[in-house]
C-alpha cells in the first residue's frame, strides 16, 4: 500500500449531451510523484473527463478534491489557479508573437497584478512580468 500523497481525488461523474451518458460514476485518484495514463476506445468519455476535471465542460454530479480541498470545476481559468490545466492535441499558437511570448502567455492565470496593473504598467506589475519572462526562457531551453 502506498503512502503517497493523494492529490487530486474525483468521484461519482456524472456528464450528459442530451440523451446520450458521455460519463457515469467516473472517478480517479492522482497520487503525487506518480505518472498515469487513461486509455480506452474511441467515444470512451476519456476527453470528456478531461475536460470536466479543467473546468471545460460542467459536470451534472461528483465530487472533486484537490490536495484534500474541494474545488468545483465550473470555469478553465478558476480551474487554472488551482494548478490543474491540460494541452490540446492540436495547439494553437499566437502566429504573430513569439515562442517565448507563447509560452509567458500561460502564465496570466498566476499574476497577482490583473489587468489594472497591465493597464498602469506598476513597479509590481513590471517586477512580475521579468520574473515571468525569467521562467518562460529557463522553460524553453
Amino acid at each position: 500500500m502506498s503512502d503517497k500523497k493523494i492529490r487530486l481525488s474525483v468521484k461519482g461523474v456524472n456528464k450528459r449531451f442530451g440523451g446520450l451518458q458521455a460519463l457515469s460514476d467516473v472517478g480517479l485518484q492522482i497520487k503525487e510523484g506518480e505518472i498515469y495514463g487513461l486509455i480506452g476506445p474511441n467515444g470512451a468519455g476519456k476527453t470528456t473527463f478531461f475536460n470536466v476535471i479543467t473546468g471545460l465542460y460542467t459536470p451534472d454530479s461528483g465530487e472533486f478534491k484537490l490536495d484534500g480541498t474541494e474545488y468545483k470545476p465550473t470555469a478553465v481559468h478558476q480551474v487554472a489557479k488551482t494548478g490543474i490545466a491540460r494541452t490540446f492535441q492540436n495547439i494553437r499558437l499566437f502566429g504573430g508573437m513569439t515562442a517565448l511570448e507563447n509560452v509567458m502567455v500561460g502564465r496570466h492565470v498566476r499574476t497577482k497584478h490583473g489587468l489594472l496593473g497591465a493597464v498602469f504598467q506598476t513597479p509590481a506589475e513590471r517586477q512580475e512580468e521579468r520574473e515571468i519572462k525569467e521562467r518562460a526562457i529557463e522553460l524553453l531551453e
